[in-house]
């Protein structure tokens, strides 16, 4: 083991439970339950983190009564029928000497009545800020019933072979809910004073310990600070955190950020600062004698093991980190750092998903939720080695490249740029989206180590490909953006009038050169997304006066939740203007004209020096049609194939490396 990691892989004393190492695979939603039951997917993928070498694991997603079934993927964990399925994931994760723990949570008032179809319950009938739905404000009996609930639920956790129970107090839920005078508004004896707030808290945390003992694990996840007006600070979580720990039930504090409110410090995207809420840890263990987890944006070991080596905490949460690179653990021991698929925190596959409601994805890591056929131990050598020669640099073509590398075969790799990359290369040039970066950093060192022939400035023609004699050819060649009017999205319009000016640029122009880009820039957007609001911010940074215009209802529309307020909040501190419900449809000179989307009402925008297009892109397939036809085994990944997502054409190169 390498020495650099002194405090990372120490074991620690969690209550009656030792953990072998400091690093935690902390709660989140996945959506992998079957109606609200243990899935085989399930096994699977906390296995997977087990093997890959973590301490101690936390299911997540597992709600205590009918009133928190918000998602069918969700575990309820009340029910007796859920044993047999837990037994299955704890009995795969304890083979690797990991621990696992269940979390309990109730959504409150921060999720919607539409599955369960029954009125939410809350402290106080106060709609969240996202769903704005009215709960009802619990009567006492409701409160007994839930309290009760949470015993039942402890019940299972125990008879499933779970190591303890996580109580979930942060994130806005209604634990946390109940502790905030930002929730909190009851004059009984379930509000007001802080001993009153922290008292449903204590009653669960009193009928749990009744049913799991001594034995077992007994934590709870606090909001360190909820960055909410009215809402609890750090000064007012270390009286609650004392007050709880005063009890002598608690065998650790695992400590949080954020309600919906403030939903992007809950799942901070890109451009918070790795590690930034470290400090409310620190806060905490000041001031509590029982073991405090930190958590939020820990993405590499080596931050993890200086957190702990400041004495901030006494181990760390990782959930996104370990969803990229399961294996994280396992390589950090082994001093294999460059080896690390290191989490974009881009958040659109992990939380994006999940809050569309669909189940848990990685940008970076296509085998999550596919890891029975996909996981760690699952490649087949080929059987027979190929030449394969894979036309293309990004993320597509370099996935395929790995993999197909990976099961014996010869791989070259044309490129013709100067560097690997493809457009992820003009993504990174924006600040606040550096982090995209670790997706061709990871590839390109794969490429080194196994050994794939990359050439690069070389652009592949079809007779060019076809003298290579290869057995296989992949096409990654991307896409080019549309110039050419709108998309299909509105077929009414088929040209833009002076689309064809020198004036008038695609986002490729502006990151590849940015020539030709004048002060004032007008961004004419088709698609609500991170395109043309990541190229305002960057071209705002360079003293231009940036505008966005689209017909949308609002600029950046199809955003995930959790980084569309980070995005415009940079947008609003570059001072870029942002003009929704508009349709551009004429560039006149150094006008543009459009209208209102509903009242027509006409509007011009003079002086503009450049306009850009975020149109849409067309598929780079006419050396694919070249070619078909023409080489016994032919396939085509990412955007060629149709332009979507980084993380579509690393799912595409990975199933291709596969099957050739």
């Amino acid at each position: 083991m390498t020495q650099q990691f002194e405090h990372l892989f120490k074991p620690i004393q969690l209550g009656p439970l030792t953990i072998p190492n400091r690093i935690c695979f902390s709660a989140h939603m996945t959506l992998f339950a079957e109606n609200n039951l243990p899935s085989r997917r399930q096994v699977y993928y906390y296995a997977e983190r087990a093997k890959g070498g973590v301490g101690l694991i936390v299911v997540g997603g597992s709600f205590t009564h009918e009133t928190s079934n918000w998602f069918a993927g969700d575990l309820r964990v009340d029910n007796e029928a859920a044993i047999s399925g837990y037994r299955r994931i704890t009995d795969a994760v304890h083979e690797h000497g990991t621990k696992i723990l269940s979390q309990c949570w109730h959504w409150g008032r921060e999720m919607a009545s539409v599955r369960s179809r029954r009125a939410m319950w809350a402290p106080s009938p106060f709609s969240d800020p996202m769903e704005l739905e009215t709960p009802k404000e619990m009567e006492i009996e409701d409160i007994e019933e839930l309290i009760e609930a949470k015993g039942r639920s402890a019940r299972v956790i125990r008879e499933g072979g779970f190591d303890g129970v996580e109580l979930l107090a942060a994130q806005g839920l209604l634990m946390n809910q109940f502790l905030s005078p930002y929730t909190n508004q009851r004059t009984d004896e379930w509000g007001g004073s802080l001993e009153n707030r922290c008292r449903y808290a204590v009653r669960v945390m009193e009928r749990v310990r009744r049913e799991i003992g001594r034995e077992l694990c007994l934590g709870i996840k606090l909001v360190g600070d909820e960055f909410t007006p009215t809402g609890l600070t750090l000064k007012d979580t270390q009286e609650i955190a004392k007050h709880l720990a005063a009890t002598g039930l608690l065998d650790y504090i695992h400590v949080c950020a954020g309600t919906l409110y403030s939903l992007p410090v809950i799942v901070p995207e890109m451009s918070f600062p790795a590690g930034f809420a470290a400090y409310l840890a620190a806060g905490i263990r000041e001031v509590v004698n029982i073991p405090i987890i930190a958590i939020k944006r820990i993405n590499d070991p080596a931050l993890a093991e200086k957190i702990l080596a400041e004495g901030q905490a006494d181990m760390v949460a990782m959930a996104r980190a370990l969803i990229a690179d399961p294996e994280l653990p396992k390589k950090a021991r082994e001093g294999r750092l460059e080896d690390i698929r290191q989490c974009t925190a881009s958040n659109q596959d992990c939380v994006g998903r999940v809050l569309a409601g669909h189940p848990l994805s990685c940008v970076h890591n296509p085998t999550v939720g596919e890891e029975e056929r996909w996981g760690t131990g699952t490649f087949q050598p080929a059987v027979r080695k190929k030449k394969v020669i894979v036309v293309g640099g990004g993320p597509g073509g370099l996935k395929v490249a790995e993999i197909a590398a990976q099961r014996g075969h010869e791989v070259h790799l044309y490129e013709k740029g100067s560097e690997l990359g493809g457009q992820v290369l003009s993504m990174t040039k924006v600040k606040s989206r550096g982090d995209w970066g670790s997706v061709v950093r990871y590839l390109t060192i794969q490429m080194r180590k196994l050994e794939v022939k990359v050439h690069l400035g070389r652009e592949m023609k079809a007779e060019a490909v076809l003298a290579e004699g290869a057995d296989t050819v992949v096409l990654a060649t991307g896409s080019t953006p549309l110039k050419t009017g709108y998309t299909s999205a509105r077929p009414e319009v088929s040209r833009l009038p002076g689309i064809e000016q020198d004036n008038v640029l695609t986002v490729f122009d502006v990151f590849q050169d940015g020539k030709g880009v004048g002060r004032r820039v007008l961004i004419i957007d088709e698609f609500g997304d991170f395109e043309a609001t990541m190229t305002a911010e960057y071209l705002a940074d360079q003293g231009r006066q940036v505008e966005i215009v689209t017909r949308l209802p609002y600029v950046g529309m199809k955003i995930e939740p959790s980084s569309i307020d980070p995005q415009m909040e940079r947008l609003a501190e570059r001072k870029v203007i942002c003009t929704p419900l508009t349709m551009v449809k004429e560039i006149n000179g150094m006008t543009v004209v459009g209208n209102h989307v509903y009242t027509k009402e006409e509007r011009q925008f003079e002086g503009v020096d450049t306009v850009v297009l975020v149109m849409g892109k067309r598929a780079n397939q006419d050396l694919y049609f070249a070619l078909k036809g023409k080489v016994a085994e032919l396939h085509r990944v990412g955007d060629c194939v149709a332009p979507r997502k980084i993380t579509d054409a690393i799912y595409d190169g990975n199933l291709v490396g596969r099957e050739i």
